[in-house]
């Protein structure tokens, strides 16, 4: 695979052995993690709170954090109407808790007042662009949460892009952007749709437990004879 310098993405120089690659990776990826939910809940409305709210958490205590949301309010309605400093409060173990405060509320609101109620069933089976563009629209959503909600609670055959699948790509070098959001559209159209799922969760998992930022376990790797990373360090050793 060659670097495309124009857009940052690696581009094939044989399109057949970069679809191998690319399938085997993924497909490596679910031999060992599986296709774990890691922790997302099955309704649409669920998963944007926990998601808006579990960002830039460590996952442990985005799920507790959840759990207590939970706990002290039965429905999402009760949160619109619950006074804000209880909302900080609920939140505070998983920072940031007067942006994601904010960002709940308002965004909880606009979906009420759009659908009549406090729900995203409706826009399950509609097109992936309205969805995706519904769902932006709302604040603190950006493409990769949207795109998570999409792909954990309506079957969306998208590609969330998350530090970890971001850190991963580029090791395997996959692409030379250096953000994740820049990343959605050129790893979307890299890995087939029927594996985007496995690869998005596969990356999350090794991501934590591998394929760390700092000192990452890359000889223990399950996919280190595809990284250009594992390859580099070999060489400078």
């Amino acid at each position: 695979m060659g670097v495309g310098r124009s857009s940052g993405t690696k581009k094939p120089t044989r399109g057949g052995e970069c679809r191998r690659v690319v399938v085997e990776v993924c497909r490596t990826l679910e031999s060992v993690y599986g296709r774990p939910r890691l922790g997302n809940p099955k309704d649409p409305i669920d998963d944007l709170v926990f998601i808006i709210m579990s960002n830039k958490t460590a996952a442990a205590t985005a799920e507790r954090t959840y759990r207590r949301l939970r706990e002290v309010y039965g429905t999402w309605d009760e949160l619109l109407v619950s006074p804000l400093a209880m909302l900080r409060s609920v939140l505070k173990s998983a920072g940031l808790s007067r942006v994601k405060s904010r960002q709940l509320r308002q965004a909880l609101r606009k979906i009420t007042r759009d659908f009549g109620g406090c729900g995203l069933s409706s826009l399950k089976g509609q097109p992936e662009a309205l969805v995706q563009g519904y769902l932006t629209s709302l604040p603190g959503v950006s493409d990769k949460v949207a795109k998570c909600v999409m792909m954990y609670t309506m079957g969306a055959r998208v590609l969330p892009v998350d530090a970890h699948v971001h850190r991963i790509a580029t090791r395997l070098g996959w692409t030379t952007r250096r953000r994740a959001d820049q990343c959605h559209e050129e790893l979307e159209s890299l890995v087939p749709a029927r594996w985007r799922y496995a690869f998005h969760v596969g990356c999350v998992v090794h991501g934590r437990n591998v394929c760390r930022p700092d000192k990452p376990y890359c000889k223990s790797c399950c996919i280190n004879r595809f990284c250009e990373y594992f390859k580099r360090s070999n060489q400078n050793a």
